[in-house]
């Protein structure tokens, strides 16, 4: 080579390495790694062969590049290669052999060799009018000297364009490349293992989460798509006050990762409070201990009056039969009332709480002569829980998952790309106006995307099907407490309306809520709702 040549090849190389050294996509970085070799060696072609993943006996064919046929992509149709045959024969393809040598081969004249199996390529050759002459066939290996691959260049040419043989110069470049490559590839390869790894152990925990319980449903999984559908919906926005905000790959990575993490804490929340489906269960619904004491009850009427009757005029007994049927009545309209209070809903009002009071506090004496009370102050204290299952010293347990949630995740090392996970996920039951929790931090204090995971979280939890004191709400009904929330300063009245006009809410209740849910909503009169220009 000339100076000038030398000087073009050594910028190459540079150009060449820095790419490869930059690049994050593997079937990118393949492709990058083809196109620089068949420049550095002026060849007209190349292709590129890596272990398949699921089969040590298999080269998949993962690039093909041709300048003169103007190809340039990955052979989706193009099947693998064996190494070896079901009788353990050894394939006789150049490739192969390369891999099997775990050495260069440089054939000049594809045409006049004998020591390969080239009739695949001569086949290729006749369809595409081509002529597939020169080849050099290089193994990749890592760092380790396992081999990882194949790559193979057709066509060297010379200045004038005419197909030569690879010079013995031009085999220890592309060597040389090979080395480089195959190092870039191991270290991405691994990068990808571990991210893969990382992310699989995070849905672990997720998924641990939501399956800890059957109340929880799909929460933990469906808390990210919601919010990465309304962060793609940011990215997409061109006009409005999110018109300069763009996230990176990185940064919707990190968002992705806190919205799988949020929840975390919920690993350490007692099975007894997260299935509380009505008011009265613990381990079993305290409801049909409550059942069977007012059968007892109304035994011990009837007994009563039984022993009183053979002593009545048939008057009196008349009338003790028909205070007796009034008793039952009273008791039984008043069990069926403590059944539908223990179901648990939205609202109790104070006078549907004052009657389980007055209820729980009647006494009566059983046949062993003990004074019995039809509640216990414990049952009482339950059944006038005003909103969902859980008292408050239950809520609070519920909402202390958020505080282990932060333990867990301000405890880990991050990455440079992962800071911010900690910030995303553990605010999301904070609010606007500073009246959430744990840290009652106000707008100011809490990212885009922190807010992005508090209209999430709660367009989740509303729209879920399998909460335990509920069904899922209509699309209408959810909205609606949203925007109210949005009111009250709860939520982000920017990202609601983004997420209601762009239609995100509309796009993920198609995916994932039932037919009955998905109503219209009226957005003319939805609070909350401002014009999103």
């Amino acid at each position: 080579m000339s100076t000038g040549s030398n000087k073009d090849t050594v910028q190459q190389l540079a150009q060449l390495a820095y790419a490869l050294s930059a690049e994050k996509d593997h079937d990118r970085l393949l492709e990058q790694i083809i196109a620089g070799c068949i420049s550095l060696s002026n060849a007209d072609g190349g292709s590129l062969y890596t272990v398949s993943d699921t089969d040590p006996n298999e080269l998949e064919f993962r690039v093909l590049h041709n300048r003169s046929l103007a190809l340039a992509q990955k052979p989706e149709n193009l099947s693998s290669v064996l190494l070896r045959n079901a009788d353990g024969q050894e394939s006789k393809l150049v490739a192969v052999q390369t891999f099997l040598q775990q050495q260069t081969i440089n054939v000049p004249d594809a045409y006049a060799c004998d020591d390969y199996d080239f009739s695949g390529t001569l086949k290729f050759d006749e369809q595409l009018n081509y002529r597939s002459k020169s080849f050099l066939s290089v193994p990749l290996q890592d760092h380790e000297g396992e081999m990882i691959g194949v790559m193979q260049l057709i066509n060297a040419q010379d200045e004038e364009g005419q197909i030569v043989p690879f010079s013995s110069e031009q085999e220890a470049l592309i060597e040389s490349l090979a080395s480089m490559a195959a190092t870039v590839l191991t270290k991405q390869k691994l990068i990808d293992a571990q991210r893969i790894l990382f992310e699989s152990f995070i849905k672990l925990i997720g998924r641990a989460i939501d399956h800890k319980s059957p109340v929880t449903g799909k929460h933990c999984e469906q808390v990210p798509e919601i919010a990465m559908l309304l962060a793609e919906t940011v990215n997409r926005t061109d006009n409005g006050i999110y018109a300069d905000v763009h996230w990176n790959d990185q940064q919707m990575y990190e968002l992705k990762i806190a919205a799988w993490m949020h929840d975390c804490g919920k690993i350490t929340t007692p099975e007894a409070i997260i299935d509380k489906a009505t008011k009265l269960h613990t381990l079993v619904d305290r409801i049909a201990l409550v059942e069977g004491r007012f059968r007892e009850r109304k035994q011990q009427l009837e007994i009563a009056l039984l022993r009183q009757l053979p002593s009545l005029s048939e008057a009196d007994a008349t009338a003790a039969q028909s205070a007796f049927k009034e008793q039952c009545a009273v008791l039984d309209e008043d069990l069926a009332f403590l059944q539908k209070a223990n179901i648990g809903g939205e609202f109790m009002a104070p006078e549907a709480q004052a009657r389980v009071v007055t209820i729980g506090e009647q006494c009566w004496t059983d046949v062993n002569g003990t004074e019995r009370r039809m509640l216990s102050d414990d049952e009482i204290k339950n059944l006038c829980i005003p909103r969902g299952t859980l008292t408050e010293e239950e809520r609070q347990i519920m909402r202390d998952h958020i505080k282990v949630t932060i333990d867990m995740l301000e405890s880990l090392p991050y990455p440079r790309n992962l800071t911010n996970v900690p910030e995303i996920a553990c605010n999301h039951h904070e609010c606007m106006n500073g009246s959430g929790y744990p840290r009652g931090l106000n707008a100011d204090q809490l990212s885009l995307r922190a807010r992005i995971m508090c209209i999430a979280d709660i367009f989740e939890a509303l729209t879920s099907a399998d909460r335990p004191y509920k069904q899922g709400m209509k699309l209408s009904q959810a909205m609606t407490i949203m925007g109210r929330m949005v009111e009250d300063d709860h939520l982000d009245a920017d990202l609601f309306a983004l997420f209601t006009h762009s239609g995100t809410y509309l796009e993920y209740a198609k995916r994932h809520m039932a037919e009955r849910q998905i109503d219209e909503v009226d957005l003319a009169n939805l609070p909350g709702l401002k014009a999103y220009a």
